[in-house]
């Protein structure tokens, strides 16, 4: 069995949507879904904290089962991560908990039509403004191609 990331970040967030679990997708997916992608190995997604629990079953569901300790940054982010395993490959999944931090992020986030269905995504604008949070070399350089775009 091998993992795709594209097959599995897309019957993740069908599977989300049939069990009615709100969501967004961030990081390197998202840049890709808004016109700049590059290699990623992992899936980010938004999700409130009350539905973590359900985000976790329906994750579980899709085979997403080696779960990490909770992870909690001085700037208030929280993430919890689980890891999808098949045979030598393995694909995480980073839920990152909307906070008052990421809550104008969540807010400004849009449905997208991709070729396998409509999709929830953080806006572009919410992207860089969590890629400039973030401030790491890589992110700093995703922003600028997301900018490039603007030429």
């Amino acid at each position: 069995m091998s993992l795709d990331l594209y097959e599995e970040t897309m019957a993740l967030l069908s599977a989300l949507d049939a069990a009615s679990v709100e969501h967004a997708l961030a990081g390197g997916v998202a840049l890709a879904v808004h016109g700049a992608p590059r290699a990623t190995t992992d899936v980010d997604l938004l999700v409130r904290p009350e539905a973590l629990e359900v985000a976790l079953q329906v994750a579980a569901a899709r085979g997403f089962t080696l779960r990490a300790l909770p992870m909690r940054f001085s700037d208030g982010l929280e993430i919890q991560r689980v890891t999808k395993v098949a045979g030598d490959e393995s694909l995480t999944l980073d839920l990152l908990l909307v906070n008052s931090n990421l809550d104008p992020v969540w807010t400004g986030r849009v449905r997208l039509a991709t070729e396998a269905g409509g999709i929830w995504v953080v806006s572009r604008e919410g992207l860089i403004q969590m890629k400039a949070w973030a401030g790491r070399e890589q992110d700093l350089a995703d922003i600028k191609r997301l900018q490039d775009l603007d030429r």
